[in-house]
């Protein structure tokens, strides 16, 4: 069994990135998800290329910026529920 420190910043951005580039094999006929989730990838590897360099609130913030210049039409796209939901956790670790 694998345990999951959730209070490993690094750690929850490498599990989103995973996910995120499963999805991206998901959706190899569909051409706007495809591109969306390649974008989203793209800039998630990049906050995660610097997450140990950098403040847990500059993560987080990095995070947020990329969730809120989201197309609107994927608001409800797994990649982006699963997006919040990591920020969600790592203002509560960086909170307690």
């Amino acid at each position: 069994m694998t345990f999951i420190d959730w209070s490993d910043a690094d750690g929850m951005i490498g599990m989103l990135v995973d996910f995120v580039a499963d999805e991206r094999a998901k959706c190899r006929n569909d051409p706007e998800r495809l591109h969306f989730v390649e974008d989203v990838l793209a800039q998630l590897q990049a906050v995660e290329a610097n997450v140990q360099e950098i403040p847990a609130e500059a993560t987080i913030q990095s995070l947020e910026v990329l969730h809120g210049s989201a197309d609107s039409r994927f608001s409800c796209d797994p990649v982006m529920l699963h997006l919040k939901d990591c920020i969600d956790e790592l203002e509560r670790v960086e909170n307690c």
